[in-house]
């Protein structure tokens, strides 16, 4: 089975989560970057995982297309990604990056707070 997940809280009333069902993801979401990296870390590695943002406006096709096309390792549409299991570690290593850098922006003190 494949793996969506989704980077934030899903909007109300639409129809995203059913979309990626009907295409055979399950469905998780993060809450926030950090758990977007655990969520990552919980998908057994020779599964397909997708990221999607949880605002994404487009018809099931486009997600089809983008998600499931098994003849690339990795493949995209603005506000959703998903890669194989030959490409997993790039985004595992792309998603690891992100969440350090904004883990050090926010603990770093402020110009203001330093003066």
């Amino acid at each position: 089975m494949s793996t969506a997940i989704l980077t934030g809280p899903p909007v109300a009333g639409a129809p995203l989560e059913g979309d990626l069902r009907s295409l055979g993801f399950d469905v998780r979401v993060a809450e926030d970057a950090a758990g977007v990296e655990t969520a990552l870390a919980a998908v057994p590695a020779g599964e397909r995982v997708a990221l999607v943002d949880p605002r994404f406006v487009g018809h099931a096709h486009s997600l089809r297309l983008a998600l499931t096309d098994p003849r690339f390792p990795a493949a995209a549409v603005p506000g959703a990604l998903a890669v194989q299991p030959g490409a997993r570690a790039a985004l595992v290593r792309a998603v690891s990056t992100a969440v350090s850098a904004a883990v050090s922006t926010a603990a770093a003190p402020s110009a203001r707070t330093a003066a």
